[in-house]
């Protein structure tokens, strides 16, 4: 009885051996609804009824028995999209994690380039912050015709441009001498448009971000240029502000010789109060890439990560890392672990350094990690018995 199951083993993978790949395909189709795979654009695989390209047909160390992981098997195929993982600094969070499935349908779609949706839609199930309704809105925005500015897969920095500065913008809008003007003759070929004009939408036809700095919204514009535009130009009207900086870690030093303030605020307009862009996150990235790139590869993040000033005083602290608090920044939040947490404080020094434990001796908040609950190590052993030895 054995030989026999083990004589038609053999002669079922012989066939399948000689077998065409369409003919294998076809007994696919015996359990898997053949409705699933058609659609207005059909991936050339399943076109092609070429089911075993991707999928093993027996067993798989891989999720739905792909041959490779989901990444590295669209890439095999997909080259300019490994040419972009490959070369761009800035990578779209699917492609970067391997989840290509997320946007594209790997078999049918009734969308171009196998889109699970059209448009705006696909992008706003996990930018959903960027769906707005905006009094005026960015034709290319409104329309969901994302990807005209914006590259899908990988770019040169993280808000994934097509390209920076006035280039992206004068592919569509011709610099004329009307717009000259309204810039008061300068030359825009360097200019950020971004910095006051909002891409996607505002209250008025020019996109003009929200908050004004008071001279530049009465256009006295003398009141800061025509002068020395250091840090002394701002305390001519901000004198009140020169306290917040008086700490053992400040902001001050972080343009050298040039004006600080202008490092983080736009002189001329911004998204809230302080003219601070609406992701403050976006102001810090530029000095803390470093941080945000470890963030980005993490499994686990902090809620809102990017939300710098819910723990750090953005002008100074005498805190470490400038931290609203010292220790007791977490208690903003997490009020309810006071009365069930590791011992912390100077009673409870780290064997490690001698130093009084806090939150951060064990959590990550700030990077991540990529442990539950932002943990420096497995919790259920690997980080406490750096201390806990005994057990």
């Amino acid at each position: 009885m054995l030989m026999t199951k083990m004589k038609t083993i053999l002669i079922l993978l012989a066939v399948s051996l000689v077998l065409p790949t369409a003919a294998l395909a076809v007994d696919c189709f015996k359990c898997h609804d053949t409705a699933e795979f058609k659609g207005r654009v059909v991936h050339s695989p399943v076109a092609d009824a070429d089911c075993l390209s991707c999928h093993g047909p027996h067993v798989s160390r891989h999720k739905k028995l792909l041959l490779q992981s989901e990444r590295d098997l669209c890439l095999q195929c997909h080259e300019q999209v490994a040419d972009t993982v490959a070369n761009k600094p800035a990578l779209h969070a699917p492609v970067r994690e391997g989840r290509c499935s997320s946007c594209h349908d790997p078999h049918a779609s009734a969308q171009k380039k196998l889109l699970r949706q059209s448009g705006g839609a696909l992008c706003f199930e996990c930018h959903e912050e960027t769906k707005q309704d905006y009094k005026v809105s960015h034709q290319p925005f409104s329309r969901g015709n994302c990807t005209s500015c914006h590259a899908a897969h990988g770019g040169d920095d993280n808000r994934l441009l097509k390209s920076v500065g006035s280039d992206l913008c004068f592919a569509c809008h011709n610099q004329s001498k009307k717009m000259e003007a309204k810039h008061l003759g300068q030359d825009m070929s360097g200019m950020d448009c971004l910095a006051c004009h909002h891409p996607h939408g505002g209250d008025s036809r020019n996109l003009v971000r929200s908050v004004s700095h008071a001279p530049f919204a009465e256009k006295n514009c003398q009141a800061c240029h025509g002068k020395d535009l250091g840090i002394d130009s701002c305390l001519t009207c901000h004198d009140d502000v020169l306290g917040s900086f008086n700490f053992a870690h400040n902001h001050l030093g972080i343009a050298g010789q040039g004006n600080p303030c202008i490092s983080c605020h736009n002189p001329h307009v911004g998204d809230q109060q302080g003219m601070l862009p609406a992701n403050i996150g976006a102001a810090c990235r530029d000095c803390h890439a470093d941080t945000f790139a470890r963030q980005e590869k993490n499994l686990h993040k902090h809620s809102n990560w990017n939300r710098c000033s819910d723990c750090h005083n953005l002008h100074g602290s005498d805190g470490v890392a400038m931290l609203k608090q010292k220790n007791d920044v977490c208690n903003l939040c997490h009020d309810q672990h006071k009365g069930f947490t590791h011992p912390i404080g100077d009673d409870a020094l780290d064997p490690r350094n001698n130093q009084p434990m806090d939150c951060l001796t064990c959590h990550n908040g700030n990077d991540g990690s990529d442990y539950r609950y932002f943990l420096r190590g497995s919790g259920e052993r690997g980080l406490c018995v750096q201390c806990h030895q005994s057990y």
